[in-house]
């Protein structure tokens, strides 16, 4: 009998032990989240009025119940809505053109820097536009015209953000494109194209980046507009990729209380209707106070999370246009320049052997920051290209002739810089685009815009085609006439064609809007102090014939395609292709292999190949990985290469490197429209490796078979409340669980997560009753250890957050684990890897 008791004994101490590991042990109970339970308080001591008045832009602080009120501007590339003496950094599309992540974490941290020293709490950027047309008012503000890329870039730049107080508001949610009747455009679009194009780079920032606020579009989808559009806001946004926090409206930029509100619409900027028409709409019956109680929420879970009600550390105002935001203007400006033409090595020039330069063109002696947007930024100075030649070369060797304006057929001047051209070695034409010919929705009959301002039949660039305006083509091939050692810069926000002059110029430098040291960082590369390294973030066709016809029907475009895509579904060739770009140097590309050339669905792809510096200088090549499907199933229409991997190296002459590109379920995720899910095709894939994505030398391929499917939860962004502990504080943590496996995680399926200071572990995250669809995410609010919240004291402490994961349920165990550095008091927590990036 003892013998049996002791078995049972056994056997039952053993099953409770098997019970925990599988996270089914009764101990563990449902968390019951601080940060929700805080939000629950915080609403039921306000009445409806104050609610109210959280979601709308005039009235959300809250003097009573200490809520204080967003404070914030444009800021995509520094501080705008007319400031002045703030950074003025690289635009949007010049940072896509570095392919730096790394560079761009620091960038975002700056320009959130300075906000921050002006007392300001939010920005509204980074804009995660794609490029759709090289002639958008806007393509200065674009990430170029790769989701992948951009989502790479605008991650790094709110992950820089981020490691302050001030938060970026991302913008704008969805298909903003042609600025002509941008209030009224409705751009129709399959579900598809909508999520796995479009929609890429919104996931990236939002789950890997942070971001906790999104700003609608103006225009609308569908028949909504997007600030009206359920599919788009609840459905998307928040149901499947997650996102927890708050969503505004761009300045005014919806009509219908009800439609917004319903919607998942949160804050109301730049028009009264929610204040107006929300009090009597909820007492009348109108309106359901449950989704205004929703909305508060998501604004109050915002400001919390962001620091603003708990407070936040001050930030000197010695940071703002300082000496070293200065160099960073200079260091992003001067890896965003890509150089496309330097033949007969005409480049770069010698400052000891040149004899004279001519310095002409209508951009040489200014500088133009962006195009003519609420974004503009008024540094208290601007080096031109004319100004940085003559600091090297003296006044002496240098001969400058305006020659031609930027958009207009006067010929007066050419005579004048002909001469010049005549009398010097070389010349140095300065080109392109100013915010007189290309920018936000100035140039249009506002009124007529709001009720529909026609058809969409032109673009929005003043001239109307991607040919340099003017008579800058006319200029440069008479000048050619007289001397051919022409050096051409074209600085620009939308791409310029170079077709007309290709010919006549021996040289060719391309300078998207490169901030405020730009002619110093042109100057610098045209000299060889620095070794180009920047690659094209769009295409550059030939002429206007190549491009998308303007249309506001995108459906099939995830096929059809944008960009290189729509190149190469019309089996285009462009002047220049995306991810192009040369080198004073040169790279070999060699020894491509698979780790898994019969791999399973969920498996981890790793591509190897070796890179060498072949030339005689140091340089940094974009190394890119492009992905094409052979027979897949579902048998959907693919694009006939995507990106799907870069990497920016830096090699010395001989120099040789191993590159490794991984290939997760999220870089081979399609979206199947009939279950409303991520998925990955089985079948044959082929991988391109090169530096450009016209050329890619090295080849190979994989399959990939059936197999079943099981969720990743990885954990990301680590927070706490308060957002900037102080000593003696209790500190609640938090994470992001994040799902980018084959298989949804579901109800009854242990969600845990261990939070630990220092090794020692003080938190605890349990939930049975989420789910989190594949493509998504939840945030995790832990309780502390015994119901007791780690209490914070001075000092630099290691954060870490890791999930637990029972053992064959999970596609990769290698990403459970999540570490970040927190310093008290006037920190919060910053990711590990970014504060490698910011020692």
């Amino acid at each position: 009998m003892k013998k049996v008791t002791y078995c049972f004994l056994l056997l039952l101490v053993g099953g409770l032990v098997l019970s925990f590991l599988k996270h089914e042990s009764p101990v563990l109970l449902e968390t019951n989240s601080p940060l929700e339970s805080r939000l629950n308080k915080l609403l039921g001591k306000m009445s409806m009025q104050e609610k109210i008045e959280q979601l709308y832009y005039k009235t959300d602080g809250n003097k009573r119940l200490g809520i204080p009120q967003f404070k914030g501007s444009d800021g995509p590339h520094g501080i705008g809505n007319n400031a002045a003496g703030f950074s003025s950094f690289p635009v949007t599309i010049a940072m896509a053109a570095t392919w730096d992540p790394v560079l761009i974490t620091r960038v975002g941290r700056a320009i959130s820097e300075e906000q921050a020293a002006r007392g300001r709490d939010r920005i509204a950027g980074p804009t995660l536009d794609l490029l759709i047309d090289p002639r958008m008012g806007r393509a200065s503000e674009t990430i170029g015209e790769d989701p992948f890329l951009g989502g790479r870039i605008s991650e790094a730049f709110v992950l820089g953000q981020n490691t302050i107080s001030v938060f970026g508001t991302i913008k704008h949610y969805n298909l903003n494109t042609y600025e002509i009747n941008r209030r009224t455009n409705n751009y129709l679009i399959d579900e598809r194209s909508l999520v796995e194009f479009f929609g890429y780079h919104w996931k990236r920032t939002i789950q890997q980046g942070g971001a906790i606020s999104v700003m609608c579009a103006y225009n609308w989808i569908n028949g909504d507009k997007c600030a009206e559009n359920k599919l788009l806001i609840k459905d998307l946004l928040r149901d499947h990729w997650g996102f927890d926090f708050y969503t505004m409206c761009d300045w005014g930029g919806f009509s219908e209380t009800g439609k917004a509100l319903d919607a998942e619409l949160d804050f109301c900027e730049g028009n009264d209707l929610y204040i107006k028409e929300l009090p009597g709409g909820v007492s009348g019956g109108r309106f359901d106070s449950n989704l205004v109680n929703r909305a508060v929420k998501n604004v109050l879970r915002t400001k919390i999370i962001s620091g603003m009600i708990d407070g936040v550390p001050v930030t000197p105002g010695s940071v703002i246009d300082s000496r070293e935001h200065r160099e960073l203007v200079y260091e992003s400006g001067l890896k965003s320049l890509v150089l496309l033409k330097n033949e007969q090595g005409i480049l770069p020039l010698s400052k000891d052997k040149l004899r004279s330069i001519a310095i002409i063109g209508p951009n040489a002696a200014v500088l133009p920051l962006d195009g003519n947007s609420s974004s503009k930024v008024f540094p208290s100075y601007r080096i031109p290209v004319e100004k940085a030649v003559k600091a090297i070369l003296g006044d002496d060797r240098v001969n400058y002739a305006k020659g031609c304006n930027i958009n207009d057929t006067d010929t007066s001047q050419f005579s004048s810089a002909i001469e010049a051209a005549k009398k010097s070695e070389f010349v140095l034409f300065v080109a392109g685009l100013d915010s007189t010919v290309e920018g936000e929705g100035y140039f249009l009959d506002k009124e007529a815009d709001e009720k529909g301002g026609g058809t969409l039949a032109r673009p929005d660039r003043v001239s109307q085609t991607v040919l340099m305006p003017g008579m800058q083509n006319k200029l440069i091939n008479e000048i050619a006439k007289v001397n051919p050692n022409i050096i051409l810069v074209v600085i620009s926000g939308g791409p310029c064609s170079i077709t007309p002059v290709i010919k006549s110029i021996k040289g060719l430098l391309y300078a998207f809007y490169p901030g405020q040291e730009g002619g110093r960082a042109i100057t610098d590369v045209l000299f060889g102090k620095y070794n180009p390294s920047g690659k094209l973030p769009a295409t550059i066709p030939k002429n206007d014939e190549q491009i998308r016809p303007i249309s506001p029907d995108f459906r099939n475009i995830v096929s059809t395609g944008i960009g290189y895509r729509w190149f190469d579904s019309q089996k285009l060739t462009p002047e220049f292709a995306f991810g192009f770009g040369l080198s004073y140097t040169r790279f070999k590309y060699s020894n491509i292999r698979v780790n898994n050339v019969n791999a399973k669905v969920g498996d981890l792809i790793k591509v190897s190949f070796n890179l060498k510096n072949i030339g005689k200088l140091a340089g940094a090549e974009v190394a890119q990985l492009y992905l094409s499907t052979g027979k897949i199933t579902p048998d959907v229409v693919m694009p006939k290469k995507q990106l799907r991997g870069f990497e920016k190296i830096f090699l010395n002459p001989g120099e040789s490197k191993i590159i490794t590109f991984q290939l997760t379920p999220e870089e081979l995720y399609i979206f199947n429209q009939a279950n409303d899910s991520y998925e990955i095709p089985v079948g044959q894939y082929v991988v391109q490796v090169g530096g450009s994505s016209d050329i890619l030398p090295l080849k190979t391929e994989f399959s990939l078979r059936k197999a079943e499917g099981k969720p990743d939860p990885s954990v990301r962004n680590i927070r706490t409340m308060p957002a900037f502990p102080k000593e003696h504080e209790p500190v609640v943590f938090m994470a992001s669980i994040i799902n980018n496996g084959t298989a949804p995680t579901k109800k009854g399926d242990a969600h845990l997560i261990h939070f630990y200071v220092d090794g020692n572990e003080v938190a605890l995250y349990f939930s049975k009753s989420i789910s989190i669809p594949v493509g998504g995410m939840e945030l995790a609010c832990a309780q502390g250890i015994k119901r007791k919240n780690w209490v914070a004291s001075k000092g630099k402490f290691t954060i870490t957050a890791k999930i637990e994961v029972s053992k064959g349920e999970d596609l990769n165990p290698n990403n459970n684990t999540c570490t970040g550095e927190l310093a008290i008091p006037n920190g919060k927590v910053i990711p590990e890897e970014i504060a490698n990036i910011l020692k």
